[in-house]
């Protein structure tokens, strides 16, 4: 008994880490992209900039290795992060109404016909409780299948993922695995429904032995409440293990118990995990540097906390004509040189971030505007001295700056405002240099 616990242990426990790496990883990101500013205020806009959006999602999906997508009510517009949008009023886009009207905030349900994916909607509403659209991603069926193979070629076992309405939405069972206008549900198969009332009356972690093709198998079930899902365990069990795992199962309440409190510690785990995917998203993955998610959080946190904050906004000088004549991949790298230029130069309080494009910007609490201007023009030199090098030659390259200061009443988009006009001002003076915002 002792033995078959130990086995039993051994192939079980690793199925929580495959969860969470495969199933609540997705989850948690979802959760996490819809919290953040830069999506869910997409919902609200009545313009959008098609362009910049899909350039967004891009690089989230490049940074996330998922699929990310936009439903927008007011538009009734998709953006997904492959480049490609769809209009949400024709008749044959099925989910949307669909998974709107199901309960949750959470969906996770299979989409598209080409390529099956698994995809995690979150609903989205605005402040007085209006419903805005959806933020989520997907993951291929195929990657979920690759991951269940490793496990079941190490341990032996199938695992059945299966909604609450009985369909099997994955599987690492090839017959099971769903195709997108044919699930397998339950019902349809035959050790289920000769054993329906036993596996109807288990218990959360409990275990039954069922025949599945006149052998024996052990069946343990487990639930994923975030999704209202449940996962059945069907492992194989030589006749001859027949008596001591029978012995064994009818004494299941330690390992029961064991598993429930390592279920606990993974849900703990869950906050950690949710942090770490929140720190990618807010990064931007060319330059490392902040993006504007991150800026929007530091402000309204800084803002609390600071009676005042110096503003620089940066601006690469004629970088067009630097993608045109020595292409965008040039482009990208000198945009990671001036970054790492940039942040040579924080201070310990200061924060930069890639305010868009070639655009980058600097904030530096409690700081004066002659102390800013001075940083500015430290950095403008040092641009401009930096040796910038494209297939051995060097390229020269120079920035403009506007600096502003601002007192803690003030909001974001006028800060930026102030400075933006102080970094025109420093254009039509012939660019490379400072200008002060009064």
């Amino acid at each position: 008994m002792a033995e078959q616990s130990r086995l039993q242990q051994q192939s079980i426990a690793p199925v929580f880490s495959l969860v969470v790496e495969e199933l609540y990883k997705p989850v948690h990101t979802a959760q996490a992209l819809a919290s953040t500013g830069s999506l869910s205020n997409l919902l609200t806009e009545s313009e959008l900039d098609q362009a910049a959006i899909l350039n967004h999602l891009e690089q989230l999906q490049e940074n996330l290795n998922m699929l990310v997508f936009v439903a927008s009510e007011q538009q009734q517009m998709q953006f997904n992060s492959d480049g490609t949008t769809i209009d949400l009023q024709k008749e044959n886009i099925e989910w949307y109404p669909k998974v709107k009207a199901m309960q949750g905030d959470t969906v996770a349900i299979l989409g598209n016909r080409k390529n099956v994916h698994l995809y995690v909607d979150i609903k989205v509403y605005s402040e007085q409780g209006d419903f805005l659209g959806f933020i989520g991603v997907g993951k291929s069926l195929q990657s979920f299948w690759e991951a269940f193979q490793q496990y079941k070629a190490t341990h032996g076992y199938d695992l059945l993922f299966v909604n609450n309405v009985d369909e099997v939405v994955l599987s690492s069972h090839r017959d099971f695995q769903a195709q997108f206008t044919d699930i397998v549900n339950l019902n349809e198969l035959s050790w289920f429904k000769n054993a329906a009332q036993e596996l109807a009356n288990m218990e959360n972690l409990s275990s039954i032995i069922i025949q599945i093709e006149q052998d024996d198998h052990v069946v343990t079930q487990f639930n994923l409440p975030q999704l209202d899902w449940r996962v059945f365990l069907i492992s194989p069990m030589a006749k001859r293990q027949a008596e001591i795992n029978y012995a064994f199962f009818s004494h299941s309440a330690q390992l029961a118990a064991i598993l429930f409190f390592l279920l606990l510690f993974i849900y703990a785990a869950f906050a950690y995990q949710r942090k770490s995917i929140e720190a990618r998203i807010n990064i931007d993955p060319l330059t490392k540097l902040a993006n504007r998610d991150k800026i929007n959080h530091w402000f309204e946190e800084h803002t609390e906390k600071e009676n005042s904050l110096a503003l620089i906004m940066v601006d690469i000088d004629h970088f067009k004509n630097i993608n045109d004549l020595y292409g965008h991949n040039t482009g990208d790298k000198v945009i990671k040189e001036v970054a790492k230029i940039l942040r040579s130069n924080l201070g310990e309080q200061d924060v930069a971030s890639r305010w868009g494009g070639e655009e980058f910007i600097i904030f530096m609490p409690n700081t004066s505007l002659s102390v800013a201007s001075q940083l500015a023009e430290k950095i403008r030199k040092d641009i401009e001295l930096n040796l910038f090098t494209v297939n051995s030659q060097s390229l020269k390259v120079t920035a403009s700056f506007g600096v502003t200061q601002a007192q803690r009443a003030e909001k974001l988009e006028s800060i930026v405002a102030d400075a933006d006009r102080a970094l025109y001002e420093a254009k039509q003076q012939g660019r490379n240099r400072v200008c002060k915002a009064f």
